[in-house]
């Protein structure tokens, strides 16, 4: 009978440290915080988790999405480690920009890579910068930025996410709605918007387009990862050097496939049906 309750007392304290902290959305506040609590303890994995679904494919394709975000994290960790000087240097960079507003700052930094088209990217381009300052500082909003972003009450079941009082993003609410089913709080991704009926599907196909795709991402930052952390890279620049390389080999198909899709979808809701003559 001891070795038998030594054993039962081992089960427990094993499955005691494999549990994941208490992370809380009781309110729309305490999503908030539990958000920067995940990027703080390293569980940046656990974001997705933050995100309501109501679609089983939906959720795979969120779960997959976990994977690209925790190996993300993993990244830039790497980096801090092999480049300290590079990293800091760019933390402060991103700094001075949120003194006029780190939110649109980052959104123009990663919209310079706009206009680059699918070549790969070149050192200096603003493609490479967008990638760097990703890779480097993926959760830097929320890990520094935190106490400027609240909540607001639209009505008892649903708040708008706010940075400095304003949007996160102009004309794209971000909300937040008590999930009755489990009395939890949960950020809804703006998939409804009338901008992106016609390029964002909810189908079968569609959701497994996404998912591929976002596998592909997640593919090419292990791979990433994996370099890195082999040295072979030699600067921060380097990183997102090497990171276009690999996206300019892999993302191609996953965009063909992207595009076949939005074609069909169209074309199944008349869309791009051809205009009779007058």
């Amino acid at each position: 009978m001891r070795w038998t309750r030594g054993i039962l007392a081992v089960g427990i304290l094993l499955c005691g440290c494999s549990r994941e902290p208490g992370y809380s959305q009781s309110s729309p506040e305490a999503t908030i915080t539990t958000a920067q609590a995940m990027v703080k303890n390293g569980d940046a994995k656990l974001l997705v988790k933050l995100i309501y679904s109501d679609d089983q494919n939906m959720s795979r394709c969120l779960n997959r999405l976990g994977h690209a975000l925790g190996r993300l994290q993993q990244l830039a960790v790497e980096l801090q480690k092999r480049f300290p000087a590079d990293v800091q240097k760019l933390r402060q960079d991103l700094q001075t920009q949120a003194g006029s507003g780190a939110i649109s700052g980052l959104t123009q930094a990663f919209g310079g890579g706009r206009g680059s088209g699918r070549r790969a990217p070149r050192d200096g381009d603003p493609a490479t910068t967008a990638l760097t300052r990703l890779f480097a500082a993926p959760y830097q909003v929320l890990e520094e930025e935190g106490t400027n972003l609240s909540a607001l009450k639209l009505d008892d079941k649903t708040y708008s996410l706010l940075y400095k009082n304003g949007p996160i993003i102009p004309a794209v609410p971000i909300l937040i709605k008590k999930d009755e089913r489990d009395g939890r709080w949960y950020f809804i991704l703006p998939l409804d918007l009338p901008i992106l009926r016609g390029y964002f599907y909810r189908t079968d196909d569609a959701w497994k387009t996404y998912t591929a795709l976002v596998a592909t991402l997640d593919n090419i930052v292990k791979d990433l990862l994996q370099d890195v952390q082999e040295g072979k890279v030699q600067s921060l620049n380097d990183t997102a050097r090497v990171a276009g390389e690999k996206a300019f080999t892999s993302l191609p198909f996953a965009i063909i496939a992207l595009d076949r899709l939005t074609a069909a979808e169209r074309k199944k809701q008349g869309l791009d049906a051809p205009v009779p003559p007058k």
